[in-house]
């Protein structure tokens, strides 16, 4: 019967790349760990799966044993459920099946069922039902004990890995490839609407994870209860195969209470020529995002009279007002020297709420690729610029008239990879400190996205908090009106991608070393009533 069964008792990640396999005489174990976070309130968060490989269809699971070694407090868990999803590698609570329960308790835990293994693997899921209030910050995790086949107990030699899952205030699946019929989903952009709801907009790219020129619509979902919920995905715009329209940017019009998405569309970057460039379209909402207009074109007045210029596109993410009221966002320029095509910055801007638009004719770095744009106190502007090795930053004296010289920022390394900068706190706003925050995969490749806190406004990045180790791509951030903050990002654990919302506070994302402090109220307040 033994020689009959190959059990794996594995913390399984999805599709994560497995472990080495150890054997023994009779079984080989390889234990694999997610690191996704968790919200606080989420139910059925899956912490160790079992992966039992049966040679026939004559064994019979009726317990698993466990512990829950390397959960910070057993009371973050309200209930423990174990699900099977027999030969399906991937967990859907809403098509596996339940095996057994139990209660949380410290020492050994067992859970009894009965199930018929299938000839291949069985999948076998322990979840967590977490606490709504559990402490973020504490981590939940698990080891496999044994496993009883056809009455005989298999012990496991190896029953824990490095890992946990740790607990947020929000951890949320907005999409997943194949929801709606769409191959894939990416290109995230978040941001905080006046009436402190938030918006979401996604690439839904139907036929492939590729650029334009492809098929994609912008959705745009809403969320009213700080990340925990969100709303059914609206297109925005629609222009169909092949020409379709993504990579958002996103900035909330703070005298006007309006938002608006710049986006590109038509054709691809690369296909883009100085007579028949790829489009920049802007959409504005009203209504804090619920509903949105009609796109309007603005390709021919940013597009700039050098002919030089082959194409280009707003960065994804977020662009940024300056406290004077204009509007900047970084542009990927495609444009010709000495012969040769480089991809390189340059500032758009717009002192008119959106309405028009002007392109800046000065340089701000060669071979530079997506950047974003930030106010610093003084007034002067940072840039934030996409690199193979170590992120490059320039700075503005003049509101990006001319820049100076670029520079790589040496702690903070950068996979050549979308990410985001925005102010978290200022004092010229009434709040304690300045603050501003970075979101980028902190490593040589795109794994590890995390979020990073400077408090001397951009100099160093020395506070850094991983939101998840594994493969992660481009990241936006945002910041809630009770000073929490949000990350939406590409999750790669799984497929190319899945787009999660994060949401954690200052206390977290310090270890305790800062708290959030209301402004004094020094800052203007926003205007809600549209100018006409």
């Amino acid at each position: 019967m033994k020689n009959s069964l190959l059990l794996i008792c594995a913390f399984y990640a999805y599709n994560s790349a497995i472990a080495q396999i150890k054997t023994t005489d009779n079984n080989a174990i390889s234990l694999i760990q997610t690191e996704l976070p968790t919200g606080k309130g989420d139910t059925d968060q899956r912490i160790l799966a079992v992966k039992i490989a049966a040679a026939d269809n004559a064994q019979k699971l009726s317990a698993l044993k466990f512990t829950m070694s390397g959960t910070s407090n057993i009371k973050d868990v309200i209930n423990i459920k174990v699900y099977s999803t027999a030969n399906n590698s991937i967990f859907d609570v809403a098509t596996a099946t339940l095996f057994g329960a139990v209660k949380p308790s410290a020492g050994n835990l067992t859970v009894n069922g009965n199930e018929t293994l299938k000839s291949g693997h069985n999948y076998f899921w322990i979840t967590y039902d977490v606490a709504a209030n559990a402490k973020e910050g504490n981590l939940l995790d698990a080891s496999c004990e044994s496993v009883v086949i056809n009455s005989v107990t298999y012990p496991t030699n190896i029953n824990t890995a490095p890992g946990n899952r740790v607990i947020l205030l929000a951890n949320t699946l907005l999409f997943s490839p194949g929801d709606a019929g769409s191959k894939n989903y990416r290109i995230p952009a978040i941001i905080t609407a006046a009436d402190g709801s938030l918006v979401t907009v996604t690439d839904k790219r139907w036929d492939h994870a590729g650029d334009l020129e492809a098929k994609i619509d912008p959705v745009v979902c809403r969320s009213t209860d700080k990340g925990k919920t969100w709303s059914e995905p609206l297109v925005i715009a629609n222009y169909g195969a092949p020409n379709g329209v993504g990579d958002a940017a996103l900035v909330l019009d703070k005298s006007t209470g309006d938002l608006l998405c710049l986006l590109s569309a038509d054709r691809g970057f690369f296909q883009s020529t100085h007579n028949n460039p790829a489009k920049v379209l802007i959409i504005r909402s009203t209504d804090n995002g619920i509903s949105w207009g009609t796109p309007l074109d603005v390709t021919n007045q940013i597009y700039g009279p050098n002919p030089k210029w082959k194409g280009l596109f707003v960065a994804s993410g977020r662009a940024h007002q300056l406290r004077d009221g204009k509007i900047v966002a970084a542009i990927a320029v495609r444009e010709e020297i000495d012969g040769k095509d480089h991809i390189n910055n340059y500032m758009i801007s717009s002192d008119d709420h959106g309405v028009t638009w002007s392109a800046s004719t000065y340089r701000v770095e060669l071979n530079g690729d997506e950047s974003k744009i930030v106010e610093l106190n003084n007034g002067d502007l940072l840039m934030s610029i996409r690199n193979k090795g170590l992120r490059r930053f320039n700075t503005s004296s003049d509101k990006g008239k001319t820049w100076k010289t670029a520079y790589s920022q040496t702690d903070l390394p950068d996979p050549n990879c979308d990410g985001d900068i925005i102010r978290y706190t200022s004092t010229l706003d009434g709040f304690d400190k300045n603050r501003l925050l970075h979101t980028i995969p902190f490593a040589a490749d795109r794994n590890n996205v995390s979020v990073l806190l400077s408090t001397d406004e951009g100099a160093t990045w020395p506070i850094r908090k991983t939101i998840f180790p594994g493969s992660s791509a481009y990241s936006s951030i945002t910041v809630l009106p009770d000073g929490t903050m949000g990350i939406y990002y590409e999750n790669g654990e799984n497929s190319i991608y899945q787009m999660y919302f994060v949401r954690f506070s200052l206390d977290w994302l310090t270890d305790g070393k800062d708290t959030y402090v209301p402004s004094k109220g020094n800052q203007k307040k926003l205007k809600v009533n549209k100018k006409k």
